[in-house]
């Protein structure tokens, strides 16, 4: 079964990747829902950004009522990457709509919304929380598992299906107890069907210190390259409610009035800082 990891340089503790299952689906239900396909305006809207190789646009007159187009979207959110057709453009550019259901969550949801979305779409990344912050990020989840907005177990199904009265724990308590446990380490995610950390990054071939090293050394060239990384996976209370993903566009962007100087902007942006980062 796969796994959400959060290591440090003392331990690792693990979430099931059932959990990393309901984060996603706690994402993609707000964003599904804000599609408002009950307009007639939101679903010509949305048909009419579809790239014009996209199934959606090449079938759209299957969808007068909504629903198929829900379904369509949703399973976009799902496979919308950079190698494949492109679900949603605007004036010939790319908008990712992964993103853009991040980034909806974000925008309408509370602290442990954020986290699902945070964890969801970017524990492969190595999303981290620094030692001082650890304790806040522990109180963020005790109150999605309090809430029950996090499971904190499941019924357990073995080769016969259910068996009554036994359960899995899903990890968070183990998680939490980890954050807790001191303030002086960072704390990096990773998915166990993904690179692992430490992780050198992208330079790891160059990096001959990466590979003579210890543990240590690792962790200590591991972070460098986060840190490096103008903290965009850093998860922290400063920028907490107003981080975005990508072109940082939600749903409300796409169906506000001004809706096309919006998308033009936010492209504009991301020319912009893809300029000075290549710089």
């Amino acid at each position: 079964m796969s796994r959400v990891y959060f290591h440090s340089p003392t331990r690792t503790a693990e979430l099931h990747g059932s959990e990393r299952a309901w984060m996603s689906g706690l994402v993609e239900d707000i964003a599904v829902g804000m599609l408002g396909l009950h307009s007639a305006e939101h679903v010509d809207r949305l048909v009419g950004m579809a790239s014009p190789s996209h199934y959606i646009a090449q079938h759209a007159d299957r969808y007068p009522s909504g629903m198929p187009l829900a379904t369509a979207y949703r399973l976009s959110f799902l496979h919308d990457d950079s190698y494949t057709e492109p679900v949603m453009t605007h004036r010939g550019r790319r908008i990712d709509t992964f993103a853009l259901a991040l980034n909806t969550a974000l925008q309408l949801g509370s602290d442990q919304i954020k986290l699902a979305a945070r964890l969801h779409g970017a524990c492969e990344l190595h999303t981290w929380v620094d030692g001082p912050n650890r304790a806040w990020l522990a109180d963020v989840m005790q109150a999605g598992v309090d809430s029950g907005v996090y499971r904190r177990r499941m019924p357990y199904h073995g080769l016969e299906g259910a068996e009554p009265g036994r359960w899995t724990d899903q990890g968070w308590d183990d998680v939490i107890a980890l954050l807790r446990e001191r303030d002086d380490e960072p704390v990096v995610t990773s998915y166990s069907v993904t690179d692992q950390f430490p992780n050198p990054g992208p330079d790891a071939e160059y990096n001959d210190d990466w590979y003579r090293g210890d543990t240590a050394v690792q962790w200590r060239l591991g972070m460098e390259w986060l840190r490096a990384s103008t903290g965009l996976l850093e998860m922290k209370p400063d920028d907490w409610a107003t981080y975005r993903f990508e072109h940082r566009l939600t749903l409300l962007d796409l169906f506000a009035p001004d809706w096309e100087d919006r998308l033009t902007q936010a492209i504009a942006e991301d020319d912009e800082a893809a300029r000075t980062t290549s710089r």
